[in-house]
């Protein structure tokens, strides 16, 4: 990953959900995904090395 982009924020904000997935924030809108209910993997994606997608719905 390159790093030098992030330099000019004092504060990064990941966010993860369970052991899934942990992502750089890229402007959620919930603290948490408690807030959200509870979700359902609907679809799984190989997107290359290390680098999957997953699509999910809230129930």
């Amino acid at each position: 990953m390159d790093e030098s982009k992030y330099e000019k924020f004092d504060v990064l904000r990941v966010v993860g959900i369970g052991d899934i997935d942990l992502q750089l924030d890229g402007g959620t809108h919930v603290k948490s995904t408690k807030e959200v209910g509870r979700i359902k993997i609907v679809k799984r994606e190989n997107k290359g090395r290390n680098n999957r997608r997953i699509t999910i719905v809230v129930e």
